[in-house]
């Protein structure tokens, strides 16, 4: 059960969504650069998706990606905590209404998760948004029982390793031998604690949303305790072709992933 300071941050994190909403929306629209090129990949990978099978997809946002499913066939139930989003979501999807239906569900909530039915989905997705909730355990716990047997649940999320706990990044000029190049690191720094933190996901959205950084183990040990098991992974990279004349931007540190993509099925 949430403790009421849990409860008070959820509400906090919910009412920054909504305030973020329109200013999300107009920037994101059906996919940035980062989405279509590395993230939807590897996702769609890992899906496996096929025609007819119903999927529900976790924060969906602004329902870019809802709508993506249901142009590759799918049936698609596409929840978000936030009515701002879910709001913007049903104004874009008038088109696809018979084939995906929007609900205000908080992902923070196994009851209110279990409730969207048992053993109704081929596949659960969740896109780029576990290092956004306050509690991550109440979604693994109710995956195993909305899942029809041999569903999958399928994330994306800011790699813990490399994209999470605000890395500094790092760019300097080399020469070798005649030969000038460019080099791009990364500063790590905390690791292992478990942090909540503010930020922006995009400069100049209205208010910082809040993070929360959570090492490797136990991103996937809240998935293992819930009876998932890890089925496939993917890190995802930024192509060497590609770059950024922006040094800081995530594309042009091609040897660090920036997401984590992973696949979960339940134990038998």
């Amino acid at each position: 059960m949430n403790s009421p300071d849990t409860i008070h941050l959820n509400d906090d994190v919910r009412a920054r969504w909504d305030t973020n909403a329109a200013f999300w929306d107009e920037r994101m629209a059906e996919g940035n650069a980062f989405h279509l090129h590395l993230v939807e990949p590897a996702v769609l990978e890992l899906l496996q998706l096929e025609p007819q099978q119903a999927v529900l997809e976790i924060a969906c946002g602004n329902g870019q990606f809802a709508r993506k499913l249901v142009s590759l066939g799918a049936r698609v139930t596409a929840t978000d905590f936030s009515p701002a989003m879910i709001e913007r979501a049903r104004a874009h999807t008038e088109p696809f209404n018979a084939q995906v239906a929007y609900r205000v569900v908080d992902a923070t909530n196994e009851n209110a998760l279990r409730a969207l039915g048992e053993r109704a989905f081929d596949a659960i997705v969740c896109n780029m948004a576990l290092m956004d909730m306050s509690d991550i355990a109440p979604l693994f716990r109710a995956a195993p029982h909305l899942l029809k047997p041999r569903g999958r649940f399928v994330f994306a999320t800011m790699h813990p390793c490399f994209n999470s706990n605000n890395p500094v990044f790092m760019a300097e000029m080399r020469e070798e031998n005649g030969v000038v190049s460019e080099a791009y690191a990364l500063k790590l720094t905390g690791y292992l604690e478990s942090k909540t933190y503010q930020g922006l996901a995009m400069f100049g959205q209205p208010v910082a949303q809040f993070y929360f950084h959570r090492p490797l183990h136990e991103l996937l040990g809240a998935a293992f305790r819930a009876g998932l098991a890890l089925d496939g992974l993917l890190e995802p990279r930024i192509p060497e072709t590609q770059s950024n004349p922006r040094w800081s931007s995530w594309f042009n540190y091609h040897q660090f992933p920036p997401a984590l993509v992973a696949c979960l099925r339940p134990t038998p």
